[in-house]
């Protein structure tokens, strides 16, 4: 409710309505003279079927005439109020809260006042209940006014809601990214938004003059907001002919038309057409500069990785999810023969794996025949590529020709199985050239016994067919015999535990076979074969080993390794000349498994060192001809045929220690040696 100002439509109140009776219907009891309008009685009743509230005030502000619809509208009871005054009607309406709070005698002044200079001539009340009425206040002559009262509700709602929805959409409009602007069927600009404005560079100015499309264009290419699009042909600062050729080509399309354009600050403007069934259109512009960079940004970093994944030397492949090839590298393009490639069963396979488990598939080896008729060795590996969702929807395989690697990796273990063979078949001999020494001696002195023995064997002879043989003689060549005999018994049984003790060592060691062995007495036999070894230097080994432990496993090997660590010992611990000390002890720890201990009082491994000691050809004395196989031997016997392990102890005294553990039985026989590759996990050889 209002003072009665003019204010925003359906916001203003009025200084309206009396509360009045139906009395008016009678011309007499209204007032008036009966003679004063042709027919009074039909224009009364006329006044009484409008749709309209009518009061009629006279210039001493006495009702001189109110309708029927005028009391509905205000909701008042119907009785005789001819004579009321105006000012008293509107005072029972403000007090009856029809114009709202205030000084109940101010705001019927007002309203009264209003009226009387009709001023304003037409306005709108809305009334507590929400209706809204339309109130037209006219001046009759002679002093008085006569004012209508329409109720417009219905038509003011749809008005508030039109208004409110075209607020909406200029707002809309107005906060969307994108520029938009209507032409109509001459390609006149009749709306806009001012995203629009600022996207074309036109001055606001302008365009409230509804320039035509080619008054803009003109502008913009005049100005050098617009640059020409690419493979248009070179017309300097034509306007004219640039602007025929812009809306030749882009003015009026037959259907939606989406081109982009770059603009003169370096901005890129995407134009979408869209033709109206009035001939007009409807045009958006949108900024896609960040878009043109990013796909530029992409279309760079596509470049580097195919780039990249050209250079890398495998096959690279991405698949969908249905297994269909999207992106391949030039190592797979140019391999000669595609049957050469990886096992496609087995890829589908994995593929679907990785599809279902969203997890990649681990490098695992795969082969293939070659155009040659030999194979081709891949190292393959599989990887998921996943959406925001976490769905796979490519698959990624990565092959890495490793034909080379194996074939380097057979010739290896070839060269290393021939070494070790050589290495073992050294040791052997320096085991025949060592006890062969050994033997030489109690041989020697056999053979001295026999020749003396010879010699008084002919000397007694002699003088028993000289018949000079006398008690003395014969009793001075028993003595003889039988200091001989027993020095030549005692030389033969030495040279005879020699040579056993050097045939069951140098059998173990070239049959490899499988049989029990008493630990104790079989490492006594294996320092026997080596004590010439041990006898050229000043180291003793000390053994602890209980009698009875009775191994069932293959004892060559086991000789090998005791005597690698031991010669290993000789020549890397020790120096030439000075004393050391080996000890060898061992026991059943836990059960089922021998623990053996090796430890020397020798110089010990540097600590830079200790995790290559069991490295194949690893050693610090390669000028003095060391191989470096001999603990990488070790560590493959003890890892392959003896089935357990050697590992150096982590110790800070003087000297070295290693721990071997094997079980007393074997569950299963075990491969050959030769056959063995690289040393157990965490070990080491020098």
């Amino acid at each position: 409710m209002t003072d009665g100002t003019p204010t925003l439509p359906a916001q203003l109140d009025d200084p309206l309505t009396t509360r009045l009776s139906p009395a008016a219907v009678d011309p007499a009891s209204a007032g008036l003279p009966k003679d004063g309008l042709p027919d009074d009685g039909l224009a009364l009743l006329a006044l009484e079927q409008m749709d309209q509230g009518v009061i009629l005030v006279d210039g001493d502000l006495t009702v001189r005439l109110v309708n029927g619809p005028l009391f509905e509208m205000f909701d008042r009871p119907t009785s005789a109020v001819s004579g009321t005054g105006y000012r008293q009607l509107i005072r029972q309406l403000v007090e009856g809260g029809e114009f709202g709070p205030g000084d109940p005698e101010a705001i019927t002044l007002r309203h009264v006042d209003g009226a009387c200079r009709a001023d304003p001539p037409r306005f709108e009340h809305r009334r507590p209940n929400g209706r809204v009425l339309e109130v037209r206040t006219r001046l009759v002559p002679g002093g008085g006014f006569l004012r209508t009262f329409t109720d417009i509700t219905e038509r003011r709602r749809s008005a508030d809601e039109l208004a409110a929805q075209r607020h909406l959409l200029r707002q809309t409009l107005e906060n969307i990214g994108q520029g938009i602007v209507l032409l109509d069927s001459d390609l006149r600009y009749i709306a806009w938004n001012h995203k629009a404005l600022e996207l074309l560079g036109v001055p606001e100015e302008m365009m409230r003059g509804n320039p035509v499309l080619a008054d803009v264009a003109r502008y913009q290419i005049a100005s050098h907001l617009v640059e020409m699009p690419a493979g248009a042909p070179d017309m300097g600062e034509d306007v004219d002919a640039k602007l025929h050729y812009l809306l030749d080509r882009l003015g009026r399309p037959a259907g939606e038309f989406v081109y982009a354009r770059p603009q003169g600050d370096g901005r890129y403007i995407e134009v979408r057409v869209v033709p109206l069934p009035d001939g007009g259109q409807v045009r958006t512009f949108t900024d896609i500069t960040d878009r043109v960079i990013a796909d530029e940004a992409l279309r760079q970093s596509r470049e580097i990785l195919t780039g990249v994944i050209d250079a890398i030397p495998a096959l690279i492949d991405v698949k969908d999810r249905e297994g269909i090839v999207r992106l391949t590298n030039r190592y797979y393009r140019d391999l000669p023969d595609p049957a050469s490639r990886p096992s496609p069963d087995r890829a589908v396979a994995l593929e679907r794996l990785v599809v279902e488990s969203g997890q990649g598939v681990p490098f695992y080896e795969d082969c293939s025949p070659d155009e040659t008729g030999g194979r081709h060795d891949w190292l393959v590996t599989k990887m998921p590529l996943t959406d925001d969702g976490g769905d796979v929807t490519h698959i990624v395989t990565v092959a890495l020709d490793i034909t080379a690697r194996k074939r380097a990796e057979a010739e290896l273990r070839d060269a290393q199985a021939s070494l070790i063979q050589a290495e073992k078949l050294s040791s052997l001999a320096q085991m025949v050239a060592g006890v062969a020494h050994e033997v030489n001696t109690p041989i020697g002195v056999t053979l001295t016994a026999v020749s003396h023995l010879a010699d008084e064997l002919r000397r007694i002879r002699r003088l028993y067919e000289e018949n000079r043989l006398r008690r003395s003689d014969f009793r001075d060549f028993l003595d003889v015999a039988w200091e001989s005999t027993r020095m030549i018994l005692t030389n033969i049984d030495r040279a005879t535990g020699l040579i056993q003790s050097f045939k069951q060592v140098a059998a173990d060691q070239a049959s490899e076979e499988r049989r029990p062995f008493d630990l104790a007495a079989y490492v006594d036999e294996v320092l026997l074969s080596l004590r010439p070894r041990l006898r050229r230097t000043a180291v003793v080994v000390d053994l602890d080993i209980p009698g009875g432990l009775i191994v069932d496993g293959y004892p060559g090997a086991f000789a090998q390794v005791l005597s690698n660590l031991i010669i290993n010992a000789l020549v890397h611990a020790f120096e030439e000349g000075k004393p050391g000390r080996i000890r060898l002890s061992a026991r059943e720890e836990p059960a089922g498994w021998i623990d053996l201990r090796y430890a020397d009082d020798g110089c010990g491994i540097a600590a830079e060192i200790r995790d290559r000691v069991f490295e194949p050809f690893f050693t610090t004395k390669r000028a003095t001809g060391a191989s470096g196989l001999g603990l990488s031997i070790c560590a493959n016997i003890m890892t392959g045929t003896m089935r357990g392990s050697i590992e150096l102890e982590d110790w800070t005294g003087q000297g070295t220690r290693f721990v071997l553990r094997f079980p007393v039985a074997l569950a299963d026989p075990a491969p050959s040696t030769a056959r063995a590759s690289g040393a157990a996990p965490g070990q080491r050889g020098e």
